[in-house]
């Protein structure tokens, strides 16, 4: 992978400073995904939600000169037994988009979208992601972009490295 930054050490620390710690960063999208969850539950009653995987950590690729300070998180997978109809569809695009917009994510993109089968992904200014799908099942997952923990942030604004 090419970092955009192309080995600019002071404009990758200057874009990782600006960026909430990971700290702050993982809970808000584990709360944004937890919103749209609970809300497509809300909307679709036989949506029975079960989180199938805990959450991981990396470093971060994109960039090279705080790859090992910096963490990047996959936020898990939740999993609902059951595809969501066609003519819900939209519906259930509409309130994921709706309550990511209020974190920051931008209008999802249509990945798939063939009869019973639709996914849509999001992102956000850091990187983040979530996608969306139906098909056998409907399921719902995360990704933070890279962010560095508190800890770093504190050593880097005391000591600029």
């Amino acid at each position: 992978m090419t970092s955009k930054f192309e080995g600019d050490e002071a404009a990758e620390r200057a874009e990782l400073m600006r960026r909430p710690s990971i700290e702050e960063a993982g809970p808000r999208y584990l709360e944004m995904l937890g919103r749209i969850r609970d809300a497509l539950a809300a909307e679709f009653s036989w949506i029975q939600w079960s989180y199938d995987r805990k959450l991981s950590r990396a470093g971060c690729s994109d960039f090279r000169a705080y790859g090992s300070d910096g963490e990047s998180q996959t936020l898990g997978v939740w999993t609902a037994s059951g595809n969501l109809p066609d003519v819900q569809w939209p519906r259930a695009q509409e309130i994921a988009e709706n309550i990511s917009r209020e974190y920051g994510f931008g209008p999802v993109h249509t990945i798939v979208s063939r009869p019973s089968d639709h996914q849509v992904v999001g992102f956000d200014q850091y990187g983040a992601t979530f996608k969306l799908g139906t098909a056998k099942n409907t399921v719902m997952s995360g990704t933070t972009g890279c962010h560095l923990p508190q800890a770093v942030k504190d050593r880097i604004a005391a000591t600029g490295r």
